[in-house]
């Protein structure tokens, strides 16, 4: 999946789910990094994504409002 089209399905994302990326892709990529977490290149992060998207498509992960409801506690994010 190329950027553009990376890019044009985050844009069709509720608001909600959007923010979430959002937030994810600048704690991902912020000078900040947090033990035991890889900093990513852009490249890095939007093959991450798309992995992401085809296992979502595929049924394979739970709704964002879901997993972002575990990592807040688990990471307290």
């Amino acid at each position: 999946m190329s950027v553009a089209e990376l890019i044009a399905k985050i844009e069709r994302l509720s608001p909600e789910d959007y923010n979430m990326v959002i937030m994810f892709v600048n704690r991902l990529t912020s000078n900040n990094t947090v033990e035991g977490l890889e900093r990513l290149s852009e490249d890095q992060i939007v093959e991450e994504l798309t992995e992401s998207i085809k296992r979502s498509n595929a049924g394979y992960t739970s709704p964002a409002r879901e997993f972002l409801g575990k990592m807040k506690e688990k990471y307290a994010i």
